[in-house]
């Protein structure tokens, strides 16, 4: 019973992922996973060290995410109020986008909103087309790569989780 117990966290945790594509908290499930795991089951070792370094992860995957947008506007020529116009219209496109093809429309969303975000405030500052345009494609690159790292942090909290539920049976 504890096998099948261990294979359905494990596929759980993996499935967790694909929160992160819906814009909702996959890292944090993962973790809650792992302490739903240490908690019912006595051989379990994973120990306070694991979760904090677990949770400092997710937390660094969460800030990464959500200010990658700003820097990536940044970095490619637009202002400080083109970054934050980045980030309101990725939060609003992900919201409104999220029911779209069964919830994976948040993370187009989320990109696209981010693009126009960034482009309309940069156009209402007064930039021209070409440096709004190459504002809003750094918004939408660093938003991508936000993604990109926050899903590797959950790939590697699931790499430090699942040995030890497995080393449990």
């Amino acid at each position: 019973m504890l096998y099948l117990a261990a294979v359905i966290c494990t596929a759980l945790m993996i499935l967790s992922l694909m929160l992160i594509f819906l814009g909702l908290p996959g890292t944090w499930t993962i973790i809650a996973i792992a302490a739903g795991w240490s908690f019912f089951v006595d051989s379990a070792h994973f120990g306070w060290r694991f979760f904090a370094l677990a949770v400092g992860l997710a937390g660094i995957g969460e800030l990464v995410e959500f200010f990658a947008g700003y820097y990536g506007a940044k970095r490619f020529g637009g202002s400080s109020k083109g970054s934050v116009g980045g980030i309101i219209g990725a939060l609003i496109g992900g919201f409104l986008c999220a029911p779209v093809f069964f919830g994976f429309g948040a993370l187009p969303g989320a990109l696209a909103g981010g693009f126009i975000g960034c482009f309309l405030m940069e156009k209402i500052q007064g930039a021209g087309n070409a440096a709004a345009m190459s504002a809003a494609f750094g918004a939408t690159l660093g938003r991508f790569g936000g993604f990109v790292v926050k899903l590797s942090i959950g790939i590697g909290i699931i790499c430090l989780s699942v040995p030890l539920i497995w080393e449990s049976l």
